[in-house]
């Protein structure tokens, strides 16, 4: 439904994207990761046909969006940053002028608004006017919004930003009720949502794909994360090659804990029986206080991919 193959965008002599490539299929959902100023929205937007590529190939739904986008709009529920809003505009208005300006049927627009409202959970607001809605109700219109026409994609650049935590957990339920219907392409730069939303997450940094793959998947990808984290009283020089010398261990950093103490990290191998390893050569040498495997989490798989990229 969403396919990107070696594109690029520039302003000038800048590039701001790097010859970016990768898919999205209907019923998944795919968490597009980055920090600020990653690249993220330039790519939304380019998939929505704000803008369009300076080289490679954007489609949507088999449409070419350099030829073809007009065609392929009718395709595409895009909900950006800032949602689209008229404020002074109740719920119900605004949501029968966003049809309208779809092109949906006069004879079909009362059932797909009855339908966009009960999905984003908006009855109780419908004639209100938009100034006064909350901001998780105004992400849930821009979300409607969204949703109407019956749009096979869906791209939602950071639609939970500025949530508070209960609003967080009705707008992820949300998103991820439209995963079974619809190729959802969802940007975000907190870790936790893609692990609770995605079925794939792609990592991007500087304009360039550094990885995509499930979120099990790039923990595996990433096995050197696997870190053993120890306390020990002993000669730092000592300490570190004693460590280095045990099978599994690749890398071994010592710093000054309270008072004797040396609190030691050692990245190791993925392979069971390192713990044990370096338990057998520290403590018949030096008291060992403590001793535990630091396994890896996305946040510092996402680290190592932005540090490296």
């Amino acid at each position: 439904m969403i396919t990107l193959e070696s594109v690029f965008k520039r302003y000038g002599s800048r590039t701001i994207i790097h010859d970016l490539s990768f898919s999205v299929e209907k019923g998944e959902i795919v968490g597009f990761l980055g920090p600020n100023g990653s690249g993220k929205t330039t790519t939304l937007r380019m998939i929505a046909g704000y803008t369009a590529a300076s080289a490679g190939r954007v489609s949507v739904a088999g449409y070419d969006m350099a030829t073809q986008n007009d065609v392929a709009a009718s395709h595409i529920g895009y909900l950006p940053e800032h949602p689209p809003l008229y404020d002074t505009l109740d719920v119900t208005a605004y949501l029968r002028f966003v049809a309208k300006a779809k092109g949906v049927a006069r004879s079909e627009a009362a059932a797909e608004l009855a339908r966009v409202v009960a999905a984003c959970r908006l009855e109780d607001v419908a004639r209100r006017e938009i100034y006064k809605l909350s901001k998780g109700y105004r992400q849930r219109v821009g979300l409607a919004q969204a949703l109407l026409g019956k749009p096979q994609v869906l791209l939602l650049d950071e639609p939970t930003i500025g949530l508070d935590p209960g609003q967080l957990h009705e707008a992820r339920d949300l998103i991820r009720s439209f995963g079974a219907e619809h190729a959802v392409l969802f940007s975000t730069h907190i870790l936790a949502e893609v692990t609770m939303i995605c079925k794939r997450v792609a990592i991007i940094n500087n304009g360039r794909l550094l990885a995509i793959d499930s979120p099990s998947g790039l923990q595996r990808a990433l096995e050197q994360t696997n870190r053993v984290s120890l306390q020990v009283t002993a000669p730092a020089d000592e300490l570190r090659q004693e460590l280095l010398s045990v099978d599994g261990v690749r890398t071994v950093q010592v710093e000054a804990d309270d008072g004797d103490r040396l609190r030691v990290e050692c990245q190791v191998e993925a392979r069971d029986g390192v713990e044990a390893a370096i338990a057998r050569a520290v403590a018949p040498r030096w008291p060992l206080h403590s001793l535990g495997r630091l396994e890896p989490t996305l946040e510092n798989i996402f680290l190592q991919y932005v540090s490296e990229g």
